[in-house]
Order: structure tokens, then sequence, then C-alpha cells
């Protein structure tokens, strides 16, 4: 009897075992569920903090659904925080996400990560998945433009417009295109487009602006910049380019206005001086090779052994001449050019300086020439080359100087840059720079 009854509670215990363990299964399940659709409520709210929160507990509380990474990876893409996005979508895509969304999400973290061909790859998924998906081909076409396959940005634009014809994204990619092409009308038609689409965003009248000025029209262009700038106050592209179109029509004191703004916002209310503001001081190197008068407010860097002698001058705030500068410029001379680099007349060394020059242009993104003259200094002769540049794909492109004079055994260089849509004002001081170089060895 005795027997019977132990056999009956152990059957029993089994029983509320089982039944304990259902519940402590179920109410997992059921939490993880619950911060599951609480991680989705939040981010379809914007709220990415709490959003990331409840996905990060539902994952605590065993969650493995390519969802709950796809969606936190989201939130993670609208923080910035792009590298652990990645990672989400990548999880995501492993636990069986494959999806166009997902593709075409974790395509646009490589493009701002400037992972240009990982981003072509999930576009591409993403359309092979999905042929119709407008938003792919809009985001593919923003890579194309990027590395310059305009045309082939342009038909993914089209088959954008074709299946979603109302995405102000896509006018706003295919007005950057067609401004890149040159076509400035048809990029206005398409900003048009944006702004009648209802998109408030300051870029697409910095953008339009750009286009009418380059059409000539500076008044058009100054209404955009302004409109730009009641949007984004900061932008200090719009500010600089509203300076130059004031300087087109002549309304100076209004150009000076923008430059002072421009200059505050940078850090440094003396870099748009103007050049009848600015006192000028004379230098001369370490090793009294030559003499030059440089702004007085700008600073000054100097190095030289026996056979060099180098000055910075740059009204930037840095400190040290290693550091990078956007407006400055270097000079220097070089004597002993045979002993050391085997060039002996002053043919062989322009010809070793412009070589030299040219082979470091094959690194850059762009490299052209605008104009060449022949320059002269006491007995000293050569060339002066101006010049536009662009170091890197995303860089700013640069408006320079390059001199380079030479006599008997010696090389004189100087280097001037500053960003190509100020240099119309750096230009004045620049050209005073150079109009007082002495060379006195």
């Amino acid at each position: 009897m005795k027997q019977m009854n132990k056999k009956k509670d152990f059957v029993k215990l089994k029983k509320v075992l089982l039944l304990g363990i259902f519940c402590i299964f179920s109410l997992n399940v059921f939490s993880q569920e619950n911060f599951k659709s609480k991680g989705i409520s939040s981010f379809y709210k914007k709220d990415y903090r709490n959003s990331i929160k409840y996905f990060n507990q539902a994952i605590e509380k065993g969650d493995s659904s390519y969802e709950v990474f796809y969606f936190r990876g989201l939130a993670k893409l609208y923080s910035n925080d792009f590298e652990s996005a990645l990672n989400d979508l990548t999880i995501s895509i492993e636990k069986g996400g494959n999806t166009p969304d997902v593709f075409n999400n974790r395509g646009i973290i490589y493009l701002y990560l400037g992972d240009f061909k990982l981003a072509i790859d999930d576009f591409n998924k993403a359309l092979e998945l999905d042929s119709t998906f407008a938003e792919a081909y809009t985001n593919r076409a923003t890579v194309n433009i990027e590395v310059g396959e305009i045309e082939d940005a342009l038909v993914d634009l089209d088959k954008a417009i074709k299946y979603n014809p109302n995405n102000v994204s896509t006018y706003y990619e295919r007005g950057r295109a067609f401004y890149k092409k040159k076509n400035y009308e048809e990029a206005i038609a398409n900003f048009d487009k944006c702004i009648k689409l209802n998109l408030k965003n300051s870029k697409v009248y910095y953008n339009r602006g750009n286009a009418y000025f380059k059409l000539g029209k500076y008044k058009k262009a100054i209404e955009d910049y302004s409109k730009c700038l009641t949007l984004d106050s900061t932008d200090t592209e719009a500010l600089n380019n509203r300076a130059v179109a004031y300087e087109k029509l002549g309304m100076v004191e209004l150009a000076k206005k923008d430059r002072k703004k421009l200059a505050r916002l940078l850090g440094n209310e003396d870099l748009f001086k103007p050049i009848e503001e600015i006192t000028f001081v004379e230098i001369t190197d370490s090793l009294g090779t030559f003499k030059v008068l440089v702004p007085s407010h700008w600073k000054i860097f100097q190095k030289f052994n026996n056979d060099y002698s180098e000055i910075v001058i740059t009204p930037e705030n840095i400190k040290s001449d290693t550091d990078y500068y956007s407006v400055g410029l270097k000079l220097s001379f070089n004597r002993n050019m045979s002993k050391l680099y085997n060039v002996r007349t002053p043919g062989e060394i322009l010809e070793f300086w412009r070589g030299s020059i040219e082979k470091n242009a094959q690194e850059y993104y762009f490299y052209k020439y605008l104009q060449q003259k022949l320059f002269t200094r006491g007995e000293y002769s050569g060339n002066l080359y101006e010049t536009l540049v662009q170091y890197w794909q995303n860089s700013i492109p640069f408006q320079c100087y390059e001199l380079a004079l030479t006599k008997e055994d010696a090389l004189f260089f100087g280097f001037f840059q500053a960003p190509a849509n100020q240099f119309s004002h750096f230009r004045l001081i620049f050209d005073k720079i150079l109009n007082s170089i002495v060379l006195i060895k």
C-alpha cells in the first residue's frame, strides 16, 4: 500500500515539475515576444534608444529570430551607430532574413561607411529579389554618382521613378546626376520637383543655387543660398558661395559680410579679412636665400638644413607645419640639386620638378591644369601653373598656384592652395605674396 502511494506521489510530482517547466517556457516565450513587440513599437515611434533596449532584452531571453536583429540594426542605423548596425543586419541575413529590405538597408550602411563596392553588391541583391524595388534603384544610383558612373545612375533613377513616381529622394539624386553632367537646366528641373514634393531640406536649395550659379544666374543663386541658410544657418558652403555670387554682381559689402560670418563659423574671424585691411610684413627664410611679404596675422613655420629651407604660412590655427590646413602656402629653396638629384641645368631641374609633381598627381582623384605662364624673379626663371586638384574622391576641390624658378644649381618652389570656391578671395592675397618674392642668392 505504501509503495502504491509512493508511485502516485511520484507521478503527481512529475506532473507538477512538467507543469512548472512548461510555465517557465511559456513565460520565457511570452517575454521574448513582449520585448520584441515593444521594440518594434518603439522603433516605429522613432524612440530608437528604448527600441534597442527592448531588442536587447528579447535577445537575452533567447529570441534569435532574424526580425529582432533586423529591427535592432535599423534602430542603430538611425542612431548613426553604423558599425554595430552593420553587424546586426549581417546576423539577420545569416538567420534567414534574405529579404530585399535587409539587403537594401545593409547597402545603405556600406554607403555611409564609404565601401561603395559592398554597397553596390547589396543593392544588386535587393533588386534580384525584387526588380520593382524603387528605393534600391535610387540607392544604387547614389553610389554610381559618387564613383562617377553618371549614365548608369540616370538609368537606375528612371526605373525608380517608374516604380515610385513620388519619391523625393529620387528626384534629388537625379538633380545631382544632371549637375555632374553639367546639364544644369535639367538639374534645376529635378530640384524644382523636390521642392514641389515638399522636401524641407537645406541642401536642395544649396544644390539648385549651385546650378543657377553655373548658368550665370547669380541673383537666383543668391535667393537659393539664402533659403538654404534660413533652414541651416551654419552651412558654410552656402555662405561662401553666396559671397562669391555677391562678388560676381559687384555687391562687395554684402560679400564681405558673408565672409565675416563664414570666418566666425570656422573659428577664425581673420580668415576672410579683406586685403585692404591686411597688414603685410617682410620675412626672410632661415638660410637667407629669399624674402617675401606675408599677412602679419598668418602663422609662420620654418625648417631648414644645409641644402634646404622651407616656410609654411597659413591663416589657420594649426600647431605645426605637419598639421593639415586647407588655406595656405609653402615656399622652399633647394640648392645643390646636382648633388642631391643629379640634375644640373635649369632645364633639367624644371623637368625634374614637373615630373615629381605629375607623379604625385597620379595618386590624386582629379588633377587639371587651368593655365600656365612664364615667371621670373631677378636671375631666376621658370613657370607658374594654376591647377585644380581633388586629393581623394570625397574631398573638396582645391585651386592652387604651383611655382618653380631655377638658376644654376638651385630650385625655388612655391605651392599655394585654397578651396576652389574660396580661391577668388585668397587669389588677391596670393598674388601680392607672389609679386613680393625676392630671391637673394
